[in-house]
């Protein structure tokens, strides 16, 4: 009897007790996480909401890229700039030029093709062919360029190294998020020196990205550590016995020995328009060594 009085005892106590230890975990936690998370947000100005969805988006997009990647996926992009001024490496190349691009990447591997078109028949025409390869942060790959008025008849199938217009580079570098290192040299095709020699033709440049204002900045330094390839030119001066007149003139390609030949600092602010991604970009675009600046002006074309 005394055991049935007891079991019947803890039967009711059990049973009294269990609804209530059911409820604590559950309905209370819940309500004091949502309290918790209110505050916390609200603080938040909407520019920064705006940058940490932008931030989220991105890294979503590396950890898709990284994912194709590993899965052994062929991956291919296509975009566009359209710009005021084509400045390459510190060199004038005109002004407002569409410059398409178009890249497969496998596993590391890649090849691109990209160019520069100009509106005017006068102005540079570049065709550029790219194969390398991306581990991490490190890249090495190499170029084959392509210009029109290296030579007389603007031959694309012409590759003799004196009369042609190709040059052929070779590229190693390294980035992350804090900054871009890149080397390129001339090794082949049309890069010769004043004299006649293989000039080697060498430039290093270090990009610093940083983020102020929601706006995405670039700072570049660009530099020649030698001389580069050289020739002679007739360039128009104005002088004081004529307004104009030809002048026959030695001209590098970067310059005649270790020099800056570029310095630019870029703002880019991105618009998202559907399934199209439009960044628009303002930049100031000095070379130190020529003492020449220019204000460009582009946007960029990038299908999601």
């Amino acid at each position: 009897m005394k055991i049935a009085h007891t079991i019947t005892a803890l039967a009711a106590l059990m049973v009294s007790v269990l609804p209530l230890g059911a409820q604590t975990p559950v309905d209370t936690s819940k309500p004091a996480e949502v309290t918790m998370l209110g505050p916390a947000n609200s603080g938040d100005s909407k520019q920064e909401v705006k940058d940490k969805k932008k931030d989220d988006k991105q890294k979503q997009g590396d950890k898709q890229k990284q994912g194709d990647k590993q899965d052994g996926k062929v991956v291919a992009t296509v975009d566009a700039d359209i710009i005021s001024h084509y400045v390459w490496r510190g060199q004038d190349r005109g002004m407002f030029s569409i410059q398409p691009t178009a890249e497969v990447s496998w596993r590391g591997l890649f090849a691109r093709v990209e160019g520069s078109t100009g509106i005017r028949a006068e102005e540079v025409q570049e065709i550029d062919l790219w194969l390398g390869y991306r581990l991490g942060g490190f890249n090495i790959g190499v170029a084959d360029y392509w210009t029109t008025g290296l030579d007389i008849d603007d031959r694309y199938f012409y590759y003799d190294s004196e009369n042609g217009a190709h040059q052929f580079e070779a590229n190693v570098g390294y980035s992350c998020r804090y900054f871009s290192l890149q080397a390129y040299t001339i090794f082949g095709g049309r890069d010769f020196k004043l004299n006649g020699d293989r000039a080697y033709s060498t430039y290093i440049e270090l990009g610093i990205p940083f983020r102020l204002g929601s706006l995405d900045w670039q700072l570049t330094a660009g530099m020649t550590p030698m001389e580069s390839a050289g020739s002679w030119q007739d360039v128009t001066r104005n002088t004081e016995v004529s307004s104009e007149r030809e002048v026959n003139m030695r001209v590098w390609d970067y310059a005649e020995g270790p020099a800056c030949v570029q310095a630019s600092l870029r703002c880019t602010k991105e618009l998202n328009l559907g399934k199209m991604q439009l960044p628009v970009f303002a930049e100031l675009n000095t070379n130190p060594y020529l003492k020449k600046a220019h204000l460009i002006f582009g946007l960029s074309i990038k299908p999601w």
